[in-house]
């Protein structure tokens, strides 16, 4: 069958669809950082009105992606082979944040990275610049204090939450460098790579056909291809 432009636009128009900057994201603060203070030269910095300003400073997001891992397998024990599945992986995402005038954003994940791994010690001044070597414990957290649930929301054109998608034991793995130069006058972006155990898409399962609606997708696939 032809391409016809008409069920091309019907199909737009009955169905829509989804713009790629109509989404944002929620991040839980971790037991460890609950209801604490981030102190930035002397002034304290609620933890959760810092993640409350980090909704409208993400600009752009990785929605999560998942790889099986196969093996080739011959299909009757020689021969040519096939893919045969026998694992998952998760991949880790990267956010990029604008940084307000503040930096209490980059202060916030570079605190909350330390707590998971304490890289580095506690600055005794306040500019450290006494020649003083902080020393750090270099030891690690338990991952049920350091990690929590984030969620990714994509909007439809109207502002209703379309998918939900949920980042299960997550936590930053890395704080990525941030160029500074005195040639440019652009906004400093930090980029966040999230880690995480499993994620969901909230409410999206398989459950039993519907006899009619099942009937009119295979009539509709097979017109399209002319059988």
């Amino acid at each position: 069958m032809a391409f016809n432009i008409n069920n091309f636009k019907s199909n737009i128009q009955d169905y829509g669809y989804l713009k790629t900057n109509q989404f944002e994201v929620l991040v839980t603060p971790p037991p460890i950082l609950f209801s604490r203070n981030l102190n930035i030269l002397g002034t304290p910095f609620a933890v959760g009105r810092v993640l409350y300003n980090t909704r409208f400073r993400i600009e752009q997001v990785n929605v999560p992606g998942i790889s099986l891992i196969s093996s080739d397998i011959p299909r009757y024990g020689i021969g040519p082979t096939q893919k045969q599945p026998f694992n998952a992986q998760y991949q880790d995402i990267t956010f990029s944040i604008l940084v307000d005038g503040y930096a209490d954003a980059w202060q916030f994940w570079y605190n909350w990275i330390r707590t998971i791994y304490e890289f580095n010690g506690k600055e005794s001044t306040l500019f450290g610049l006494d020649g003083a070597n902080p020393i750090p414990k270099y030891t690690a957290e338990y991952k049920d204090q350091y990690s929590s649930v984030m969620q990714i929301v994509i909007y439809d054109n109207f502002g209703n939450a379309i998918q939900r998608i949920n980042l299960y034991d997550a936590f930053p793995s890395s704080l990525r460098p941030v160029s500074m130069t005195w040639g440019s006058a652009d906004l400093i972006r930090l980029a966040v790579s999230i880690t995480y155990s499993s994620f969901t898409i909230v409410g999206s399962t398989l459950e039993g056909f519907l006899e009619n609606a099942v009937t009119t997708a295979a009539s509709e696939i097979l017109n399209a291809i002319n059988i």
